[in-house]
């Protein structure tokens, strides 16, 4: 096994969160030059993925001993969300993908060494979820089996952290920490929103993966998780389902803010087809722009609460539950409605030329629809354990019913399962 002391260090500078913002700033005009290019590949451009590597934006949540920032939770919310105003995939991939190594934090040390000497500086996890895979015991370690979808940035990515079933009748039991070479991308990513998110399926056949790149979903969603004994940060220890939540709010409230920057600069100069006349003197138009911005505003002290509570949380070392829990789900869904809803009319104010696949409006808002199917975003799944708890009927979910839930239900991702 590799010598942890071969991998750690802890040299990296580390950035103030206004500085992260401005280098997002001096990004944003490469990030719009390749938005179109991204669509066109499917994939994130390299030339775009080589400068955020070379700013550092994919070592927010990297831990400190192996050259990451160890931040505290927030800056992934700021630095997305100026960088999906010009492109919504590569928000996508700032504030998603790019925090996914937080995760390689809650294996063992000799996973985490293995992963971080293998990837180096350049350590980007992709993670696969969707679908499934097979498990086994195989002597000192595991034999995996399945295809995963939607495993965004995959093509990046130094690794890939997938689920699987160790029974082929129950749910998901463990994660799995392949490394390249183990596993096989498949170019699936045929889509119209967040196209240039190279979110493409994998698969493993019959893979061995050592014991120690493999953990019960119980471990590793709980509070204290294998690599808790050299974690840094608190990002390393918290349950991280909450967390979760919050890599959508930065994508969904830049590609809306970008959609209405762009509709308000193309809708300056437009005149009416049939008659000439002048777009911005008309009051529909006025209101409409004004309740965008209202829109926006709103969704944006919504995502800054959800951030506030969640570092608070964490750095308290307090378990997020009950209806402290639901209130985060029921503002990050919320703010995502705002979000899609704003980007839907404006591309809907501009008739046809909103329509044009090439028209950022267009473009914005088919990553802002892409973003709100998530599951996580799911209407309905989120707001029906508030109404659940406030009408006493149990969620199934001990995090959210304390003792009134079953012996043996699972808290594992803090909701319903």
């Amino acid at each position: 096994m590799s010598n942890r002391s071969a991998t750690a260090s802890t040299d990296s500078a580390v950035p103030t969160p206004a500085e992260l913002v401005s280098t997002a700033e001096a990004l944003a005009p490469l990030v719009r030059e390749n938005a179109e290019r991204s669509e066109e590949l499917r994939d994130p451009v390299p030339e775009v993925v080589e400068a955020l590597r070379g700013a550092g934006l994919h070592k927010l949540y990297r831990p400190r001993r192996y050259g990451g920032y160890g931040l505290d939770w927030g800056p992934h919310f700021t630095v997305s969300e100026r960088l999906a105003r010009e492109c919504g995939s590569t928000g996508w991939l700032v504030s998603l993908v790019f925090s996914h190594v937080m995760f390689v934090g809650r294996f063992l040390p000799e996973a985490q060494d293995e992963f971080f000497a293998s990837a180096g500086d350049d350590a980007v996890l992709a993670t696969g979820s969707a679908g499934g895979g097979a498990i086994h015991r195989d002597g000192s370690g595991w034999l995996l089996t399945g295809r995963w979808a939607f495993v965004s940035g995959v093509n990046v990515a130094s690794g890939v952290m997938v689920t699987a079933r160790e029974d082929p009748e129950g749910g998901i039991s463990h994660f799995a920490l392949l490394l390249p070479g183990e596993y096989e991308v498949h170019d699936t990513w045929h889509v119209e929103g967040l196209r240039g998110t190279g979110s493409h399926d994998v698969s493993a056949d019959q893979v061995f993966v050592p014991a120690w790149r493999v953990v019960t979903i119980e471990e590793f969603a709980s509070m204290d998780p294998p690599g808790a004994a050299i974690a840094e940060s608190y990002v390393h220890r918290v349950r991280t389902f909450p967390y979760q939540g919050s890599w959508f709010q930065g994508p969904l409230l830049g590609a809306a803010r970008g959609a209405l920057e762009s509709y308000c600069a193309q809708t300056r100069t437009r005149k009416g087809k049939l008659f000439g006349e002048s777009i911005v003197s008309q009051v529909p138009v006025q209101v409409r722009v004004g309740e965008a911005c209202a829109r926006l505003d709103a969704a944006e002290l919504l995502f800054e609460d959800v951030i506030r509570d969640l570092h608070a949380a964490g750095a308290a070392g307090e378990e997020i539950v009950g209806e402290r829990l639901l209130r985060m789900r029921r503002l990050v869904t919320f703010g995502s409605r705002l979000c899609e809803s704003t980007a839907d009319s404006l591309a809907a104010m501009m008739g046809v030329t909103g329509q044009k696949a090439s028209n950022p409006v267009q473009r914005l808002y088919r990553d802002c629809r892409a973003i709100s199917t998530h599951i996580e975003l799911n209407w309905e799944q989120s707001m029906a354990p508030t109404g659940k708890v406030r009408l006493g009927v149990p969620t199934g979910d001990p995090l959210l019913d304390g003792g009134k839930t079953a012996p043996g239900a699972s808290p594992v991702l803090g909701k319903q399962i």
